[in-house]
């Protein structure tokens, strides 16, 4: 293992409390000292129906099952015990579209040419996850609360049913005299988890007979400006964790700043008390599947979209410009998975791309062609093995994962312990840089030894520059910036 200094003792107490959420795990306390309900009974046959539980801006080391020192998830913590987490999943963009994108097509953003900004249409030449369960003869149906994944940018195509529910203009006009940038309502136009919870209690009553099904719920309260429901108290201001001074600069940042608020405890306070009304909800709506009758031979996978910087790395309250953990790692956990083995926790990185391959192989079908991601499949299905390669090593698992926009098109690679970044030459920089971070000593990204450690630098690099060579490219202004930088360094032969 590799000595160094921790950032946790020279980073300000607000630093602390997210940088413990990632420290080595205990077993979890369960809360109230309740015992842990029965772990779903592994079925012998593939399961009937697939719950897809999305959560948008959902930072997975803000969840009390990743070791988060608030008490933001209790009714989820419970219940993944009932199956497997993933400690490490990573979203290929953080933004909402580019990143379903890639979870719905198992390809990665640079090969479908959607990136950058979250409202994206998956072209229908490509095979996307819902369209594939109803040619199978599933009957699907979705509820969604944002946007960007509306009906009218073609995210209800393979749903026989989408009901989706935002707020409309009219009511931003009548609720605010501020101009439309300037307001948080504006900025965030999406609703509730409760108004979700109230389209999909009757939706899935009305499919509780249905033999074959696929269900895709998407929450978005822990989205910026971190708004709470009126007349929900956040149970987090002035609590023992509420303690930094530090004042956040909202210049740029529009329509996230809550009043005259500039203290960044604030808003996590705020953005942690809209993790707990999720969990709230989400757990309600587990409730109700099995209420319905509708758990026994059913699949469950909860994750998220993307992450959310929250100011760790001069971003306040935004996902998409960059491609550290803040952003990218989210909480990955299935429940439910014929043969798995509940209760276990799979430590090695996996990729949210693999989402599509994973269900194909769980359902017992044909595997179609052209995915570009790794099923998570084996690690549900075996026992971790001890590790008796020595790590760092070409073959050790990897993930990858982009950020950016236009000229600012960063991208990363991370294995087990360290993560790289890549950034290519731009207007305001005439030579590449690479960063390097040592992942257990630095679970927030904030000290680069790159030039520390030359040897890990270039192997991920090689690595990099390979992932990028052999891929197919549909991103053309990114991609040469990326492999001019690479070849600069001399990782791309």
């Amino acid at each position: 293992m590799v000595q160094m200094e921790s950032v946790h003792g020279v980073a300000m107490r607000y630093r602390h409390l997210q940088a413990l959420a990632l420290l080595p795990l205990a077993p979890l306390a369960l809360a109230c000292g309740a015992a842990p309900e029965p772990a779903l009974e592994a079925a012998a046959e593939p399961p009937r129906r697939v719950f897809l539980i999305t959560v948008d801006t959902l930072r997975a080391d803000h969840l009390g099952w990743h070791g988060y020192p608030r008490d933001t998830s209790p009714r989820l913590d419970e219940w993944v015990e009932r199956g497997i987490v993933f400690e490490r999943a990573i979203v290929q963009w953080p933004k909402t579209g580019p990143s379903f994108a890639s979870m719905f097509t198992s390809l990665y953003p640079h090969t479908t040419g959607l990136i950058n900004t979250a409202a994206q249409t998956i072209p229908d030449d490509y095979l996307a996850l819902p369209a594939w369960f109803q040619e199978r003869g599933f009957t699907t149906a979705a509820v969604i609360s944002n946007p960007v994944l509306s009906r009218e940018l073609g995210w209800g195509r393979g749903f026989d049913r989408y009901e989706q529910t935002w707020v409309d203009q009219a009511t931003l006009d009548a609720i605010d005299d501020l101009p439309v940038e300037q307001r948080p309502m504006a900025f965030r136009r999406h609703v509730w988890a409760d108004r979700v919870n109230e389209l999909a209690a009757p939706l899935l009553a009305s499919l509780a007979s249905e033999e074959r099904l696929f269900v895709w719920l998407h929450y978005t309260d822990p989205h910026a400006p971190y708004l709470l429901q009126p007349g929900t108290a956040n149970p987090f201001i002035d609590d023992e964790h509420y303690t930094s001074e530090e004042i956040v600069d909202l210049t740029g940042a529009e329509g996230r700043a809550l009043g005259d608020q500039r203290e960044l405890r604030y808003y996590v306070a705020q953005y942690d008390a809209n993790v707990w009304v999720t969990d709230r909800a989400i757990g309600g709506i587990l409730d109700e599947i099995a209420t319905l009758g509708m758990e026994d031979g059913s699949l469950f996978v909860l994750t998220s979209d993307h992450g959310e910087e929250l100011d760790e790395h001069g971003v306040p309250f935004e996902h998409g410009p960059v491609p550290y953990n803040s952003s990218v790692h989210v909480p990955l956990v299935v429940v439910g998975a014929p043969s798995a083995s509940a209760g276990r926790r799979v430590e090695q990185p996996v990729e949210l791309i693999g989402l599509f391959p994973t269900l194909v192989e769980l359902l017992g079908e044909p595997m179609p062609e052209g995915f570009e991601g790794r099923s998570w499949s084996p690690l549900l299905r075996e026992r971790p093995q001890a590790h008796e390669a020595e790590t760092g090593t070409d073959s050790d698992p990897i993930a990858f994962a982009d950020a950016g926009a236009y000229r600012r098109h960063l991208r990363s690679i991370q294995d087990g312990e360290w993560q790289l970044v890549l950034r290519p030459p731009n207007r305001d920089r005439e030579k590449p840089t690479i960063e390097l971070y040592h992942l257990p000593s630095d679970p927030l990204q904030l000290t680069d030894v790159a030039s520390e450690f030359p040897e890990v630098r270039d192997r991920l690099g090689r690595q990099l520059s390979r992932w990028i060579r052999d891929s197919p490219q549909n991103v053309t202004p990114h991609t040469e910036a990326a492999r001019k930088a690479l070849e600069a360094m001399g990782y791309l032969e």
